[in-house]
């Protein structure tokens, strides 16, 4: 169970954030989840936004210069208590599968705060947060939110 993730290319330099940032409120487009990962020389902004506005999302992107791909994540709900991130990871840990990366989502939902997961394994992991009755968000429910 899968959503989609942009993620962009910037150049660190001042102001291509919000050019970026603009140019996607400019379009309608809201932003869900953001997460930005960066070096001296550039960054990777990946965005999590409807379904719906993916494709214009990553048209208006390329349009004005910007490197951009879609792929997908694992987004799951943990509740928000001591000790639930830790239960998430120790499951993917147990399955002996590395995280490329993960954030927050900056929404919650039934108590759960929302997490974006980029996984080596993905699908092995799947198959133990089901197991262990972990609540994975499909594109439908992100839409939905």
């Amino acid at each position: 169970m899968f959503i989609t993730q942009i993620s962009v290319f910037l150049e660190n330099a001042r102001g291509t954030l919000r050019e970026m940032t603009k140019l996607l409120a400019e379009n309608g487009i809201d932003i869900m989840a953001l997460s930005i990962a960066d070096t001296s020389n550039f960054g990777i902004v990946r965005l999590i936004i409807r379904e719906a506005c993916i494709d214009n999302a990553l048209n208006c992107l390329k349009n004005a210069g910007f490197m951009a791909k879609k792929n997908n994540v694992i987004c799951v709900g943990i509740p928000n208590k001591p000790g639930a991130l830790d239960n998430v990871l120790a499951i993917i840990e147990s399955a002996d599968v590395s995280i490329e990366y993960i954030y927050s989502f900056n929404y919650n939902v039934d108590g759960n705060a929302l997490f974006v997961l980029r996984l080596m394994d993905s699908e092995k992991v799947i198959e133990l947060f089901k197991e262990n009755n972990i609540r994975m968000y499909s594109q439908a429910d992100i839409n939905g939110l």
